[in-house]
């Protein structure tokens, strides 16, 4: 990470009180990605690329593959799953377009 990634930033205000939460390390974020990608059905290997993990053992050493189409499409699945709640009128929206009001 570098000096002014959103990570460090994040992390910056937690340090200094600037965001009012609970208990929150940056690596929840992490934590929370991997978990919402395996509930919405993403292989594991793939979701463990998504998070720029290596695969673990003789998986790691033969299968080099970079995965790049199938992280789009599982962190895609992701977008779909906060955009509601980040931008709930989007919801509405669409809502709205699927009914023809």
């Amino acid at each position: 990470m570098g000096n002014h990634s959103p990570c460090e930033r994040l992390q910056k205000l937690l340090d200094q009180g600037k965001l009012s939460v609970g208990h929150f390390t940056v690596h929840d974020l992490r934590r929370t990605c991997r978990s919402l990608l395996a509930g919405a059905g993403v292989p594991g290997h793939v979701a463990e690329r998504c998070l720029n993990h290596k695969l673990k053992g003789v998986e790691g050493i033969y299968d080099r593959h970079d995965y790049l189409d199938e992280r789009r499409e599982a962190l895609q699945k992701i977008a779909d799953q906060l955009t509601p709640i980040i931008n709930p009128m989007a919801n509405v929206r669409s809502f709205l377009q699927q009914a023809k009001i």
